[in-house]
């Protein structure tokens, strides 16, 4: 899971009040939205035009924020992936408007699963060159040298036995060749399996870990502790960092917390590449106060800012430059829940788990977030832009009588607490709530509306708030810890795929004993778990959408976690910009497809 950004600083609900008005009715809804997802009159990337661009020209971009790792091996943020998507070619990638179909791209067409999802085959695409200083053409050889590296604890790869465990050799490598991994000639790479995973393995060849890496030139930065790759990298796709003749980067294409600046790759071939490249150079300026240097976008020419504006930014874009604002509705934006503990404690009782989903006022706790400029009122678990969306219910979610009402319902609340066994409507039970929160605002607010509601329903608790990463790693995330409730938990894909949304929070298999656990719930219910086995082998998008839409209708019939929001992250550009954002990397700008006017 990539880190869920915070979009939504401390005073951005207060500040979002006006920008809101102006952008839709603010009339008490009674029920979730049927048409949530991006306000009228900003840029919406799911919908974009792909196409027509006017070529040439530089685009200045700033951020108040630094990237983290460029190396693909490495990369994990979605900055990095903004600059990887523009200079680096996966095996497969996302369109800006899709976070469901991919496209070949170092791939020539679709992989070949074969002996019962245990082989994958690829053939590798002709033509496409390395840039200055390796010039040379990529080969089958080249994936198979970035596979192994990430396995190679220089690279520090944070993600890979998530996805690639099934691979032969892959759980004991420690970046040498491993034996799973092969070239069978030039152009035909090819995975051997341990387990039936294809699909899954499959599915995450979108990630930068498939870039191809030159051994010959870079086993001698990858023998440094850690490797020192990304000074010297090389690209695959039409930009590239500006280098040396030597192709060092440092100091030259990037300076770390100061600039970046990103050229095109001479040995770029259109004709391999479905993306249009329209600009002539990307030159990024890194740090700086957020609302100088968005309102410098907003009034001036041929910028964009890269992380999320400052809240009075936003505000005034909402407000006088709607144009120049894209809201990212789904995609890989994230989520938010309320985990209860479904292994330990009072809310084993499913009955409980539901009269907690009745009673929170799920609109408010939105709200406290900024609302519905930045976000949506979750009602189920798979979101726009997955596979399975629709069929688990869409924006309103199922028709359940705990999920209908987002405002919140005693009287349902209470239907439920005595089909737990509380004639009385309330819990008369003797054990005190463990409540574990984030103590930074907006999320401390969240965790004491939620201790609130807990305490409506005559439960007992002891709330406390801590550090934001301490609650993960110390309490959420820590299964010995018997964590009852944890308000301010989020997660987000590393792919669009629906097992790579709901099977690491919600699978009881994948429960982290000793060490940092991500079901943070502890939801493990045999038949779910299960389901769960028999979808992550199906193949094909729609059957894997339906497969797993199923499984998100089941996690709602059982109450697993509360849901409160699907996020969406904003993004400003001038008026002379022709934006085209990422849906698939929650919106950030593709520099391959943005053009000047």
């Amino acid at each position: 899971m990539r880190s869920l950004r915070t979009i939504v600083l401390t005073a951005l609900a207060a500040a979002l009040t006006v920008a809101l008005a102006a952008c839709g009715s603010s009339k008490k809804s009674t029920g979730a939205s049927a048409s949530s997802g991006t306000p009228a009159g900003v840029i919406n990337p799911a919908t974009e035009s792909l196409t027509g661009g006017k070529r040439g020209g530089v685009l200045n971009d700033v951020q108040s924020e630094d990237f983290e790792h460029l190396d693909p091996g490495v990369a994990y943020f979605q900055l990095d992936y903004e600059i990887g998507s523009a200079t680096q070619r996966n095996l497969y990638s996302y369109k800006p408007n899709t976070f469901s179909e991919v496209t070949p791209d170092m791939a020539e067409g679709p992989p070949q699963l074969s002996n019962g999802n245990k082989t994958i085959t690829i053939k590798i695409r002709k033509g496409v060159h390395f840039s200055p200083p390796v010039n040379r053409e990529v080969t089958a050889a080249d994936e198979v040298y970035a596979i192994d590296r990430v396995a190679d604890p220089n690279v520090a790869n944070p993600y890979y036995l998530g996805y690639l465990a099934s691979v032969e050799g892959m759980k004991s490598s420690k970046g040498g060749p491993i034996p799973g991994v092969k070239a069978l000639d030039k152009y035909t790479l090819q995975l051997k399996l341990t387990e039936p995973q294809g699909p899954i393995v499959v599915g995450s060849m979108v990630l930068p870990y498939t870039a191809p890496v030159p051994e010959e030139y870079a086993k001698k930065f990858d023998a440094k502790k850690p490797s020192e790759y990304v000074n010297y990298m090389v690209a695959t796709g039409p930009y590239m960092l500006k280098a040396n003749s030597a192709g060092k980067i440092l100091g030259i294409g990037y300076q770390p917390g100061k600039s970046l600046t990103l050229v095109r790759n001479p040995n770029w071939n259109a004709s391999t590449d479905f993306r249009p490249a329209y600009l002539d150079q990307i030159n990024v300026s890194i740090g700086g106060d957020s609302n100088v240097i968005g309102r410098q976008v907003l009034e001036g020419s041929h910028m964009t800012q890269s992380d999320a504006p400052a809240a009075p930014i936003l505000k005034l874009a909402a407000q006088q430059h709607p144009s120049q604002l894209l809201i990212s509705a789904g995609g890989g934006a994230g989520d938010r829940y309320i985990a209860v503990n479904n292994s330990d404690g009072p809310f084993r009782n499913v009955n409980l788990r539901k009269a907690l989903w009745a009673a929170t006022d799920r609109e408010a706790l939105d709200k406290l977030r900024g609302g519905k400029l930045v976000s949506d009122v979750m009602t189920h678990f798979l979101w726009n832009g997955i596979a399975g969306f629709e069929e688990a219910g869409g924006y309103p979610g199922p028709k359940v009588d705990y999920n209908e009402h987002p405002q919140g319902d005693m009287a349902v609340a209470e239907k439920y607490m005595k089909l737990a066994g509380y004639p009385s409507g309330k819990y008369t039970g003797s054990e005190t709530l463990q409540v574990v929160g984030d103590s930074s605002a907006p999320a401390n607010n969240v965790a004491e509306a939620v201790n609130q509601t807990l305490k409506s329903l005559g439960f007992k608790t002891k709330l406390n708030l801590v550090e934001h990463t301490v609650m993960y790693s110390k309490y959420c995330g820590v299964v010995s810890e018997k964590i009852d409730v944890c308000p301010n938990v989020g997660w987000i894909p590393d792919f669009g795929d629906p097992q790579a949304v709901l099977d690491v929070p919600f699978n009881g298999n994948l429960i982290v004993k000793n060490g940092t656990n991500s079901n943070w719930g502890l939801v493990n219910h045999a038949k779910i778990n299960a389901a769960m086995e028999a979808a992550s082998k199906v193949v094909g998008v729609q059957a894997r959408g339906e497969a797993w839409a199923k499984i998100d209708r089941e996690l709602v019939e059982e109450a697993v976690v509360v849901p409160y929001q699907w996020a969406k992250e904003p993004y400003i550009k001038s008026k002379d910009v022709v934006g085209v954002g990422q849906f698939w990397n929650a919106g950030t700008w593709d520099y391959a497809y943005t053009s000047l006017k």
